[in-house]
């Protein structure tokens, strides 16, 4: 299974969530400091962990497209959002996303569904 990185911004129930479906999650304040890292060292741990940063930080997309740190990205588009949704999002895309994860290493997921922003 996947292993994950989920940012500051998100909730830990989203890591304990993603272990419950079977994956290696992470929340970033698990590590010392966590809440503190810049971008470029939560990007440096998921890679060197061979993680997905699991974000809503538009600042970790534009890393990823213009130097592929991080080199895995699960970004949430769908704005504010509470835990309890946020899981039944999840949840409701995990087909989806679980194809998604093994295949590809940009990817969006949003209230529509799962996008892949992979590109040759």
């Amino acid at each position: 299974m996947a292993g994950f990185l989920i940012d500051q911004q998100l909730p830990r129930a989203l890591a304990q969530h993603l272990t419950s479906l079977g994956h290696d999650a992470k929340h970033i304040k698990e590590y010392p400091g966590g809440a503190t890292l810049p971008d470029t060292a939560v990007a440096q741990i998921a890679d060197t962990e061979q993680r997905f940063v699991v974000t809503k930080d538009e600042d970790f997309r534009a890393s990823h497209l213009l130097r592929k740190q991080p080199s895995q990205l699960l970004h949430i588009t769908c704005g504010n959002i509470s835990t309890r949704d946020l899981l039944a999002l999840v949840d409701a895309n995990y087909a989806a996303l679980k194809v998604a994860i093994a295949t590809y290493n940009y990817i969006e997921i949003n209230r529509p569904g799962v996008i892949i922003h992979d590109v040759d």
